[in-house]
């Protein structure tokens, strides 16, 4: 229903008008009480999508403040290594012009740990990482599901549990781990295609 003008308001009020979604044996008192709640209820939920619409403002003003830092650091840290690196290289121009052996300022090239650098870095491999994994798992799933793949469901469940487990493993080794070269894999794959020409797979 449209919204009522104060004429029409009037003439509802005073019994010389109905509204066409007035119910059968509905009172005029009951059709205010109820087109009242329908107005609190929309209300209620327009509530509700203001206050959504704001906390996701709130989150992406976040976000864009966290990426504002983190890339303002990562601009002023490879600002200093560019000034480092252009004196290093005239430093160690001058000392080959004199012949002299490379000084401790040019040794400290290889000393050169940039932390905001490293940390976006390892941000970056270990999204690809998971994207890999994610990948490889849904993949395998997929030719299990096709009936490309003639193993039993327990098999490939293991097997598509322990890949993804992969991303939980990586997230919490210190240490580098063997195995994300991928020498190992190619390797067993050449042997065991030497093994197949072979017959070794009857």
């Amino acid at each position: 229903m449209k919204q009522m003008s104060l004429i029409e308001m009037d003439g509802f009020l005073k019994g010389k008008c109905i509204p066409r979604d007035l119910k059968v044996n509905e009172t005029n008192a009951e059709y205010l009480v109820r087109k009242f709640a329908e107005a609190e209820a929309k209300i209620s939920a327009l509530s509700e999508d203001q206050q959504k619409a704001i906390e996701s403002i709130k989150q992406a003003d976040s976000a864009v403040k966290l990426a504002h830092e983190k890339f303002s650091a990562l601009a002023a840290e490879n600002a200093k290594l560019k000034k480092f690196c252009k004196d290093a290289a005239f430093d160690a121009d001058y000392e080959a012009e004199l012949g002299m052996e490379r000084g401790g300022f040019s040794d400290a090239l290889n000393e050169i740990k940039p932390p905001v650098t490293d940390a976006f870095l390892a941000e970056i491999r270990a999204e690809a990482r998971n994207e890999g994994i994610n990948y490889t798992a849904s993949r395998l799933a997929a030719a299990f599901n096709h009936g490309f793949i003639n193993k039993s469901l327990r098999e490939v469940f293991d097997v598509t549990r322990m890949i993804l487990s992969a991303k939980e493993e990586l997230a919490n080794e210190s240490h580098p781990i063997d195995g994300l070269s991928g020498e190992y894999a190619e390797k067993s794959l050449e042997e065991w295609a030497e093994q197949i020409r072979k017959g070794a797979d009857k």
